[in-house]
């Protein structure tokens, strides 16, 4: 049976929510992506535009449903650095399309390394930049491939982009937080064991299924998030009524594609707002709990990250007081401004140690750093 465009966008939307749970689906769903735009491939990058040297959460580049590692690697090292579109990319509004050969001068286009090698390499000099802002400012960069259409982009594909758009944001901003839970791959199961993060799942029907022991915190508490009666609620009827949009269009019933959302719920002491991602789960043969399942909801609470004893890194890799208070000030999520504030430093000063960090774990990456640094929680009990 031949597809049509409504059913190639359904596939790749259900395949790009089952991929913010599990790494292993992600390939495909950007096989589908690319499938249903008719680009020759994509690249994902999740970042805090909003600094001087943007933090790069996620990166990923795929030709067709195939991951390209290598040209990951080759970009960042070679051409990322001195790309001349990069400055102008973070300056483009939210949602804001833009052909990329608009973002090189007429004579960058002649001179450029990054657009006449990297691009043509990877087959994206004729592609398209979006950028997407979530609501705590981080930012998706989706960077699209060359169009496969005999002359070039048609209003049809720029249309899918646009409807596309929203469910890209939503994942990648669910598969940071489930990155930061350690629960990548998880059943649904395994996820009500989880610790990190606070978890609630949702029948087809709206109410609350299971919580797992942080959620149940956050709910008994009833401060901005609460259980009524099997009913997730929220502390003021504008938040309210929000949280229930966003559940009825991730359960929109009739075995129809649900659709995630985000939003912040204020709390009544005062306190950092709590952040919910609502993310709509497919029913699938492999996990005999999601036909129970219709969406879940993470909780994610700045109060409650991870915390490490600042002496642990010093401990064990012998870093100095400083390097090790800088490792767990960024691990756990500031910003570099923000520990230079804490210092009394410059924050060049900050990165300056934080180099230091890098080449005494033998890292590369801010997210290899975090993973390090939350690792050494068990050993809490072993400074008293």
């Amino acid at each position: 049976m031949t597809m049509t465009t409504q059913d190639r966008f359904d596939r790749a939307v259900a395949s790009l929510y089952g991929a913010a749970l599990a790494d292993a689906a992600w390939a495909p769903a950007a096989g589908a992506i690319n499938d249903m735009l008719r680009v020759t491939g994509h690249g994902l990058t999740f970042a805090d535009p909003c600094r001087s040297e943007p933090e790069i959460f996620l990166n990923r580049f795929f030709v067709a449903a195939e991951h390209r590692k290598d040209l990951e690697h080759l970009y960042f090292r070679e051409y990322y650095w001195r790309d001349e579109a990069i400055p102008r990319l973070y300056e483009l509004g939210d949602g804001e399309l833009a052909y990329r050969s608009t973002l090189y001068t007429d004579r960058e286009k002649k001179t450029s390394a990054a657009y006449n090698d990297f691009r043509r390499i990877a087959k994206s000099q004729d592609g398209l930049f979006i950028v997407l802002y979530g609501l705590d400012g981080c930012g998706v960069v989706w960077s699209i491939g060359d169009s496969t259409q005999r002359g070039g982009w048609a209003q049809d594909q720029i249309r899918a982009i646009g409807r596309l758009a929203p469910h890209l944001i939503q994942f990648a901003r669910v598969r940071r937080a489930m990155a930061d839970a350690r629960a990548l791959g998880a059943s649904l199961g395994e996820l009500l064991e989880n610790r990190r993060s606070g978890i609630i799942q949702l029948d087809r029907r709206g109410r609350i299924l299971e919580a797992n022991d942080r959620a149940r915190t956050v709910l008994a508490k009833r401060d901005g998030l609460r259980d009524d009666g099997g009913v997730l609620s929220s502390g003021t009827p504008g938040e309210d009524a929000e949280l229930k949009g966003l559940l009825e269009r991730a359960l929109p019933g009739y075995d129809a594609q649900g659709a995630g959302g985000s939003m912040k719920v204020t709390r009544g002491t005062g306190g950092a707002p709590l952040v919910l991602e609502v993310h709509p789960v497919r029913k699938t043969s492999t996990d005999s709990r999601s036909w129970e399942v219709g969406a879940l909801v993470l909780i994610v609470d700045p109060i409650t990250r991870p915390s490490v004893d600042p002496r642990l890194p010093a401990m064990v890799w012998g870093l100095t007081p400083t390097e090790s208070r800088v490792a767990v000030a960024l691990a756990t999520g500031q910003t570099a401004a923000g520990v230079a504030g804490e210092l009394g430093c410059a924050e060049s000063t900050v990165r300056t140690h934080l180099k230091r960090v890098y080449r005494k774990l033998g890292v590369r990456k801010q997210t290899e750093l975090v993973r390090r640094v939350l690792s050494l929680e068990a050993l809490r009990g072993s400074l008293r």
